[in-house]
């Protein structure tokens, strides 16, 4: 049981920096000038800021050194932005998916490999600590 509710946090968080990252792209792309790569990496720190802080604090419990579970944590999005756009290019040059249905399918596998990476190591606390 206490698996699952880490998990639904997790979720939870993740929801809350999608929806961010989303309203920073919107927002910037509206009322501003800026390119539109400059803007998706402002939105990716933007949320990956809210995902570290709730997952720290809330999700895991603040398991050990922030410092060492910011570091890992952003090599697993980091590992699971380029997993996502590995899937996504696959499937939009086999043919096989629409471009929507093939976003949503290459999004789909981020968030279990982040829950168990970010459970297993990321936010994993050290046993000297």
């Amino acid at each position: 049981m206490k698996e699952l509710l880490i998990a639904a946090r997790f979720g939870v968080v993740g929801v809350a920096a999608t929806t961010l990252h989303i309203g920073v792209v919107w927002t910037l792309l509206t009322y501003s000038e800026l390119p539109a790569l400059l803007v998706n990496l402002a939105a990716f720190l933007c949320a990956f800021a809210l995902s570290f802080t709730g997952n720290y604090i809330w999700t895991f419990s603040a398991p050990g050194s922030p410092g060492r579970a910011m570091r890992r944590f952003f090599l697993i999005s980091m590992i699971a932005f380029i997993a996502n756009n590995t899937v996504l290019v696959t499937l939009l040059a086999s043919g096989r998916l629409s471009p929507p249905l093939a976003a949503v399918a290459s999004a789909a596998i981020v968030p279990g490999i982040s829950f168990i990476a970010s459970r297993l190591w990321g936010f994993r606390q050290e046993a000297h600590e």
